[in-house]
């Protein structure tokens, strides 16, 4: 626990995009933000994944995110298609402000190299990159 923010321990981290990666199976990562990046952006009021089936590249956008001060892109740092979008947000964005690291979580995805996307994750070297 970060102030009062919570940090899981099963989980990677880009401390400095607010992001957390679980890997839930062999290559498979569920994606979020954290409970401190959902503070940072503010309520959110909009919520839109990327589709089941599309490619999540490196530095690219794998959803956006729309608060009542910001509208951006989620990025990961590393390359995958994605399997599963969580659809509770899009109808219900304030659970990624409520819940980061359980019902708000975002897309799960199937990382083209998962031994290498492993390596990085856990490095704490990870960028998500963009602007």
């Amino acid at each position: 626990m970060v102030n009062t923010f919570d940090f899981p321990a099963d989980r990677f981290y880009d401390a400095g995009r607010h992001m957390w990666f679980k890997e839930e199976a062999p290559g498979l990562f569920r994606v979020g933000i954290t409970g401190l990046g959902a503070k940072t952006v503010g309520d959110l009021v909009a919520f839109m994944p990327k589709r089941v089936g599309g490619r999540a590249e490196a530095g690219r956008s794998i959803a956006t995110v729309e608060s009542g001060k910001w509208v951006g892109a989620v990025r990961v740092p590393f390359s995958g298609e994605v399997v599963e979008a969580n659809e509770a947000p899009i109808d219900r964005p304030e659970l990624i402000n409520q819940d980061p690291f359980g019902q708000g979580w975002m897309v799960a995805i199937l990382a083209d190299d998962p031994d290498a996307t492993r390596a990085l994750l856990a490095s704490g070297l990870a960028e998500c990159g963009g602007p």
